[in-house]
């Protein structure tokens, strides 16, 4: 084979295969076929090293796990490719001397069908087919196999258009693997699926956050009393901070080990309450909403946040204590030591007896007055004050209690299992049109917020000299313990130019966060923000 037309097939099946994994993944959104690049991405995941993911996880945020399934899908579609080439080099002499050309390619498809479903779904720890994944139909496996057979055949009809094998029935052809006469079908052919591949790729981008905003209403932030707020609070400048101290759905941050959430049908849905327990339960989502309702405002930070950064977000919850659930089961045994959460999607993580029978810990199906969003945990999730957002499941469909510490998904990946918030002070960029000092009469407004997981707040200082000298902000009432905490200070200067500004925090039993700086793995990102600003005249 000439180095020519390898080329040739390896682009023709890569941009096939690209088509076969856009009907793909429509299909996967349906529930009725698993995507192979998805699988390989979770599996990828599972072994990767912190220092590669969460530099990732810390850019990108969401998008992070986006980034990589489109990574994994290219990867996939050139497998593809690489089949067309090895079927032409060993099999197509023989496949194409018995059988029409159509015939000959859905043969060609059966390869990559047993490629996927036979090696990667069991190495991902899917099993054959994907059958066992989170998001398989428990109740039709062959659902799956067949499924994943369909996109083969739409594979083989896309690339049915452009591939001429050498060797047919009436003799060899020659060529570069697509018939010279054909050559401007093909450009025409595959521009048209460039860009099918590329609304793919959109659509794979944006979908997520489509179907987030449109499955139910979004709610929105609430409205919040000032009268009780210092006067600067008031000032037009901190509108915008004063608007987002609850975060709107569509606003909060998340991060999961899954790109595509986890669709939940509600109806079949039930949370089983298990293991030391009095009396193990099960609970439909109108059973839940039936025992004594708890709402509280909880702000809510990923391990990963980066200083200053902004996976991190604050919200009214509306669901069940957990103590009142554990209660209705009966109470918890003796020799009980955590509370496992485990979710549709194969996440777990537990957290001590003592944590969980906090009057402050939940579990939640409300988020700002609506039914919890579905990328939001819905129908249920946990929500743990005062520990990192990783250690409030989504998605939980079981809890059971258990006579050992636990280590859940992150922890087996070298994460912190205590995942107590630190202490730490924010600092909002200051806005281009709020840094001149002739506009605003020589002063200048810095601000932020604060937060110390269930601890409070009760101090925020600020410093101009590289923490030598400290001068305290202002500090909102915080809604709760649980939630951050707004601040400001009005900055008075005598000329422009650029400056270096530090924050920190005091929690409220009067600790001051601390200045030792550390990453965010394993135990979360600590130290002082430093903001440099340029002020103009």
């Amino acid at each position: 084979m000439s180095l020519r037309r390898a080329s040739s097939l390896l682009l023709i099946g890569t941009l096939a295969g690209l088509g076969g994994l856009c009907f793909n993944f429509l299909l996967r959104l349906g529930g009725v076929a698993p995507f192979p690049p998805e699988s390989a991405l979770a599996a990828f995941l599972r072994v990767v090293p912190a220092s590669i993911e969460e530099p990732m996880v810390q850019r990108f945020g969401d998008l992070a796990g986006q980034i990589g399934l489109v990574i994994a899908t290219l990867i996939a579609a050139v497998v593809y490719g690489l089949v067309v080439v090895l079927f032409d080099l060993l099999l197509a002499e023989r496949v194409f001397g018995a059988l029409k050309r159509f015939e000959g390619l859905l043969v060609l498809s059966l390869i990559p069908w047993m490629v996927f479903g036979l090696l990667l779904f069991p190495a991902a720890g899917d099993a054959i087919f994907g059958t066992v994944s989170p998001y398989a139909p428990s109740n039709a496996i062959w659902v799956f196999p067949l499924g994943l057979l369909l996109v083969q055949a739409v594979f083989a009809l896309v690339l049915s258009s452009v591939y001429r094998p050498q060797v047919t029935r009436q003799g060899l052809l020659g060529g570069s693997g697509i018939e010279d006469k054909g050559r401007r079908e093909f450009i025409e052919k595959g521009t048209i699926m460039v860009f099918a591949v590329i609304a793919g790729i959109a659509g794979l981008m944006g979908l997520d956050q489509l179907f987030a905003s449109s499955a139910q209403p979004t709610g929105t932030s609430q409205p919040v009393n000032l009268q009780e707020a210092p006067s600067i609070f008031r000032d037009p400048r901190l509108a915008s901070l004063v608007d987002s101290e609850v975060t709107t759905d569509s606003g909060f941050y998340r991060v999961a080990i899954d790109v595509i959430d986890p669709a939940v049908d509600v109806s079949a849905w039930a949370l089983t309450v298990d293991g030391l327990v009095g009396t193990p339960k099960s609970y439909m989502l109108q059973e839940l909403s039936s025992l004594p309702q708890a709402s509280q405002y909880t702000t809510l930070e990923c391990v990963s946040n980066v200083l200053n950064g902004d996976l991190i977000g604050n919200a009214k919850w509306t669901g069940v204590k957990l103590s009142d659930l554990l209660a209705d089961a009966g109470g918890t045994s003796p020799g009980a030591v955590y509370v496992v959460f485990y979710s549709v999607d194969g996440y777990s993580v537990g957290i001590p007896l003592a944590k969980a029978l906090m009057p402050d810990s939940m579990v939640a199906y409300g988020m700002n007055g609506q039914d919890l969003p579905v990328r939001h945990g819905y129908p249920l999730r946990g929500l743990i004050p005062g520990l990192y957002g990783m250690m409030s499941a989504k998605w939980i469909n079981k809890i059971s209690v258990v006579g050992v510490v636990y280590d859940g998904y992150w922890q087996t990946r070298g994460w912190t299992n205590t995942a107590r918030v630190h202490t730490q002070a924010f600092i909002v960029p200051l806005a281009p049109d709020q840094a001149s000092l002739s506009k605003y009469g020589g002063t200048i407004i810095l601000s932020g917020y604060a937060f110390a997981g269930d601890r409070g707040i009760s101090t925020v200082e600020v410093s101009f000299d590289n923490g030598k000298t400290w001068e305290e902000a202002q500090v909102k009432p915080p809604i709760s313990n649980l939630t951050w905490a707004l601040w400001a200070y009005e900055w008075k200067l005598q000329s422009a130019g650029e400056y270096s500004i530090l924050a920190r925090a005091v929690d409220a039993a009067g600790k001051v966060q601390t200045s030792n700086k550390e990453g965010t793995f394993p135990n979360g990102a600590t130290g002082y923000v430093n903001a440099v600003v340029q002020i103009y005249d």
